[in-house]
């Protein structure tokens, strides 16, 4: 993918009117690997860069030589302002561009078709990092990468020797709660909230990526986890406060950016209904799966939908728990463990 950042006057030789800052050359940009995909990040300002790196640079360099998959071009924009507290993100696609909205100030357009993002953000916005994260950067990438060859799953992830469980259920039906239990029991952590499914151009077996860097937990989780009393709450995109887990930092080498999927569980929380773990029909797993799939293209759709019946090929399962997680963590322990080249026990 080849790019084009001249300014008018390094083209023609004068200035010329530029009322849609059209001509303001984009002089920062890197590229990264996030979910095995080359994106070139572009900007003409630092802040930029540094955030992206925040968000993308964990996932380690591209390999060399390589062309981007995906370009995303922001420009901060130093005549408009935002304050990033009282705004609130508005998402929109038609046909092939999906546009984000913010205040009136910021917005940022993906063409689809072009595997090409473009945006005008207030310096406001781009110094509210965690805010420009979640909203722009993070959200463009994905979308982009969604549309073109990734699947995702509304689900949080632990793995036992690279090989993936996959914890499903609705919000609420305590998703992270259970991974947390999982990896302090020693699990690896692959997300908390979402993974993305891939065809390994390798062997075209299915490849799972996931964000393991943090996990963010609901405050009634200190409940649970005594250690979690007193840990500052952090808001998140509008929702309401949570608690964030540097998984790096208290739980040192278990993050895994990806693995293998080889379980499928999806959580049933009812006190009223007996603990147990039992084996779910492939049909129903993929129907439950199949609700999270966002309207697109045709072809991206049914891509989406051989994906998930490739995935539930795995073995799937419903479990019913209520109260501690640590029965939990046994069964999800139980059903990795046949599936490792080595035996691993938990803490």
């Amino acid at each position: 993918m080849t790019t084009h950042t001249q300014t008018f006057t390094e083209v023609f030789g004068t200035d010329w009117p530029d009322p849609l800052c059209r001509g303001i050359p984009l002089n920062f940009r890197e590229q990264f690997f996030p979910l095995g995909t080359v994106v070139e990040i572009q900007s003409n300002h630092k802040t930029v860069l540094e955030t992206a790196r925040l968000s993308f640079g964990r996932y380690g360099d591209p390999p060399p030589r390589s062309e981007p998959e995906f370009l995303i071009q922001l420009c901060v924009d130093p005549e408009r302002h935002d304050d990033p507290s009282r705004v609130v993100p508005r998402y929109r696609a038609l046909s092939h561009l999906f546009h984000i909205g913010c205040g009136e100030a910021s917005f940022a357009v993906a063409d689809l078709t072009k595997d090409l993002a473009i945006g005008f953000i207030s310096s406001e916005i781009a110094h509210d990092t965690s805010f420009f994260r979640y909203v722009f950067l993070e959200c463009l990438f994905h979308v982009l990468a969604v549309h073109r060859n990734h699947t995702p799953v509304h689900c949080a992830c632990v793995a036992l020797d690279g090989q993936g469980a996959l914890i499903c259920g609705p919000s609420g039906a305590g998703k992270t709660t259970l991974a947390y239990a999982c990896i302090k029991a020693g699990l690896q952590f692959v997300s908390d909230d979402t993974v993305h499914l891939r065809r390994n151009p390798g062997d075209d077996k299915l490849l799972l990526w996931g964000n393991p860097w943090t996990l963010r937990l609901l405050p009634d989780a200190t409940g649970i986890f005594p250690e979690l009393r007193g840990k500052e709450m952090k808001p998140r995109n509008g929702h309401p406060k949570c608690l964030e887990i540097d998984v790096s930092r208290h739980f040192s080498e278990k993050a895994l950016i990806s693995c293998r999927p080889a379980v499928l569980i999806f959580l049933q929380r009812d006190p009223a209904t007996c603990q147990g773990l039992r084996p779910l029909p492939k049909d129903a797993a993929l129907r439950h799966l199949s609700e999270n799939i966002v309207l697109d293209e045709e072809a991206v759709v049914r891509r989406h939908q051989e994906v998930l019946q490739r995935l539930v090929a795995a073995e799937t399962y419903q479990l019913n728990y209520s109260g501690s997680p640590s029965n939990a963590v046994e069964w999800v322990h139980g059903l990795l463990q046949p599936h490792c080249s080595q035996s691993v026990t938990l803490k």
